[in-house]
Parts: C-alpha cells; structure tokens; sequence
C-alpha cells in the first residue's frame, strides 16, 4: 500500500510538472521583461514613430513578446560618426537610414553586420542605376525606403504674384522666377549635391556619354542661371520646404518626401520630379557586434516585408515594387509616369563628381551670391528691353556662362586640387559675375542713350514743325495784308 501511495505521489507530481512547463511555454509570465532593440537614425519623429509602432505589434503577433525600443536620433553624418567612433562595440543595434554612401564606408570599415534577409532573393540588386542591397554580396546593408528629387512649391504664393508652376528643371531658369526660389548650399547637404549631379547628369544624358564635354558645360550654364534666380541658399535641405510652407518663398528645390511631408500635413503645396529624376536608396543595416542581435535579425525581416515596406510606405517611397504606398506618396515601381528615371545614369560618375560638384557650386556660385543676383537682373532687365542684338549684351551673357576654365569639362574638374581650386572658382566668379554687369549697364545705358537721342529728335522735329506752322502763319497773315493793301488801292 504505501509503496502504491508514493507512486501515486510521484505520477501526481510529475503531472504538475508537465502542466506548468506547458502553460509557461504559451503564457508570458507576468512582468516578464521585454526584448530590447536599440536603433540609430535620422529620420523625423513621425516618420520613425509610424514604422517603430507597426513593428512593435508585428513582433508581439510573430514571437507572442513586447518588445521595448530606443530611438537614437541625429544627423545622418553624425549617424555615421557615432558608429565610426563605437568602432565594433556600438550602444546601438541598427543604423536605419542616412545614404548609400555611408553605408557604403561603413562595409568598407567593417562595421557592419552581415544578415541575408529571407526575401533577399526577390530584391533586385539594382534599380535606376543604384544598387538596392550590399553589392559586395556580403547583406551588409538593404534599401529601406527610395528617395527621388524635385521641385516643390507653394501653391497661393505663386498665385499671389501670378506665377505658373514649374514642371521640369529648365522652367527654373525662366526670368519671372527671380527671387522666388529657395535653394540649399550642396556644400551644406549630401540631399542637395545629388540633385545637382543629377541634374547634370541629365544635361548629359541629352548630349549622349559620347559628348559628355558638351553636356557638362550646358549644365553649368544651366545651373549659373538657375543660381541667379535664387532668392536664399540655406544652411539645411531640411529649410527649404520650411520656408516654402511659410510662404517665403515660392519654389523650392527637395527630396521628394519634403513636399509629400508638408501636403500631409495641410499645406497647398505641389511637387514635380521635373520630367528626369534618379532614386538614392536609404538603406538600413545591423551594427557589428550588435548588443541584441535577435532583435536587429527581425527587425531587419520587418523592415523589408510588404508590411514594413507599406508602413514606410505612409511617408516615404518603398523600395519592395508589391508594397502600396500611401498617397501623396508615389512607387517608383508603379508610378512610372509621375517618376521618371534618367536613362543611362551613370553611378561610378555620380561618385567621382559628387566633391567636385559640391565645392565649384558652392566657391563659384554660392560664395559669389550677391554680384551673381545683381549681374542676373541685369541680363533679365536686358532681354525684357529687347536688346539681344547690342554688343553689351551679348558680353553680359558671355561672362555669365562662362564656366571656370579650369573645370569648364568633367575630365579636368575630376583632375582639379580641390584645395587650391577652391579660391580660384571664387575668384572667377566674382571676377565675371561683375563684368557681366558691367556689360549689362553699359547696354541698358547705350539703350537710354538711343532713347533721348531719339527724344531729341522728335522735340527738334515737333519745334521744327512748330516754327514751319509759325513761318506759314506769318506769310499768310503777310500775303493777306498785302491783298487786302492792294484792293484798297484799287
């Protein structure tokens, strides 16, 4: 009996056993403590906030836990330095957003953490010329989201002082916007520098690779007359739609989402890719030694699904062509019309211009801001005269289009030093801004010159008819007296 009695004990104990290793395995215990994830970005907090939100309930559905999430937020260059200064034992898990490019030298570093996602296979490794995963193959880094580029504007502004939008990037150029755009120094903002070698590059792609000389000369002048125009180069990108919403200014060169941010948020604004745009991935990627490596995997898995491409999706443009993205949003993908990529466009060249491109923009035109403007409303106050065919003119638009000789084609700018450059381009600048206004006074004052000769004449010609009415009025006045002398006598 008591031998029966212990064995009944110990099959009733070990029940219970099994009982509570079940229901602990399919209830989380009370208070347990959440998983961790710490991410690193530049992104604003209602962009960030939507996507971190979305992936906190994925996570409780998918592994049936909370998770709890740091946001480390900075610049994308301060981003970048932070990791290079964490050097392999960072306080973050994942970089979410900041560029290629540092994405790009951070792999180069070894800073990254290699992880191939489980849809890795249905992500194209290139679009529009930019890779959208690690092309060294190694899943260092994916396109979280695409950005592309264009021109924003504010709608009752530019009805306000009776203006048209403007649709492509040569509308820029056009007299009536002097002094309504807003533009950010491209030494001041990686964003800025890639609209301008884009839009070079476009200038290019129209001559063909073959002629690229003449391509990159045609952009400089373009960019010198849309240079002139601009009413303000701000410290930031992320001013330009700021003053355009603020009604400022009217247009604004941006990254896409800038404009879509500002129409979401109540604004009268349009946008336009301006008829030739190009994409720059926003990639993320896992920090080496990643203190919550778990939790960088999945977040990495999130991040690239239709879900988390869709949720990214309500502010910016997904990389995933299956994912829908939220209007004003538009899908590189689907919305080909409204984005329309630049044919042939080059990244290797995209690379190797992108200092030069940014420090001859900012020394030659930005620095030079001033006598650029002034020499601008010159030539404009010129063409609206209609003096294209004086001499003067035609030297005012000579000495504004004339491109620093040293970097006047791509193949000597990529030679140039930099460093000594740089006062050379000022120095050019300055030199030619202020004899293209010399030029262009000197038309207008040979233009006002004509004018009064022309007045003068007119006034000799009205007195000259005035003193022929005065001498004819005399002789008839003369030939009546004598008539009437002569019928006296008679």
């Amino acid at each position: 009996m008591l031998s029966n009695s212990r064995s009944s004990v110990k099959i009733s104990l070990l029940c219970f056993l099994l009982l509570g290793t079940t229901l602990m395995s399919i209830i989380p215990a009370v208070g347990a403590k959440p998983d961790t994830l710490v991410l690193l970005h530049p992104h604003s907090a209602d962009v960030a906030d939507d996507v971190v939100n979305d992936y906190k309930d994925w996570y409780n559905e998918e592994y049936g836990v909370s998770i709890s999430i740091t946001q480390l937020t900075m610049s994308s260059g301060a981003c970048y330095e932070q990791v290079k200064t964490w050097n392999g034992e960072p306080e973050a898990d994942v970089m979410w957003g900041g560029g290629e490019y540092y994405f790009m030298k951070l792999a180069d570093k070894g800073l990254l953490e290699g992880y191939t996602v489980s849809g890795d296979d249905d992500i194209e490794d290139v679009f529009g010329g930019w890779p959208l995963k690690d092309p060294g193959g190694e899943s260092r880094w994916y396109a979280a989201a695409l950005s592309t580029f264009g021109i924003m504007w504010n709608v009752d502004y530019l009805e306000a002082n009776g203006l048209t939008p403007p649709q492509t990037w040569e509308d820029l150029t056009k007299p009536e916007y002097f002094g309504h755009i807003v533009m950010c120094d491209p030494a001041k903002s990686g964003s800025t520098t890639f609209i301008t070698i884009m839009v070079t590059q476009h200038f290019i792609v129209e001559e063909g690779w073959a002629q690229e000389a003449t391509g990159w000369q045609n952009a400089w002048e373009y960019w010198a007359k849309v240079a002139g125009n601009v009413g303000l180069f701000t410290e930031s990108s992320s001013s330009v739609p700021n003053k355009i919403f603020l009604g400022e200014y009217g247009i604004g060169i941006v990254i896409d989402y800038y404009a879509w941010e500002q129409y979401k948020a109540g604004a009268n604004v349009g946008f336009s890719n301006g008829r030739a745009t190009s994409i720059s991935a926003d990639p993320a990627g896992i920090l080496k030694g990643a203190p919550h490596l778990t939790e960088a995997q999945r977040w990495m898995e999130y991040l690239l699904s239709k879900r988390g491409q869709e949720a990214v999706g309500h502010h910016r443009m997904p990389m995933r062509a299956d994912a829908i993205p939220t209007t004003p949003v538009l899908s590189a993908w689907t919305d080909a019309a409204d984005v329309p990529l630049i044919p042939d466009y080059s990244r290797d060249k995209h690379n190797a211009m992108f200092s030069v491109t940014r420090e001859m923009f900012s020394f030659w035109l930005v620095k030079n801001i001033e006598a650029l403007k002034s020499a601008q409303e010159k030539i404009i106050e010129c063409e609206t005269l209609g003096l294209q065919s004086y001499e003067d003119y035609q030297s005012a638009v000579e000495h504004y289009n004339m491109v620093p000789e040293s970097s006047d084609t791509l193949e000597k700018a990529l030679a140039v030093d930099r460093g000594v450059e740089a006062t050379n381009w000022e120095t050019w600048g300055a030199t030619h801004f202020e004899a293209a206004e010399t030029a262009a006074n000197n038309a207008i004052d040979e233009y006002e010159q004509e004018l009064q000769e022309e007045r003068e004449r007119e006034e000799q010609a009205a007195r000259n008819r005035t003193n022929t009415y005065i001498i004819g009025g005399i002789a008839v006045v003369v030939i009546l007296a004598l008539i009437y002398y002569y019928m006296k006598r008679t």
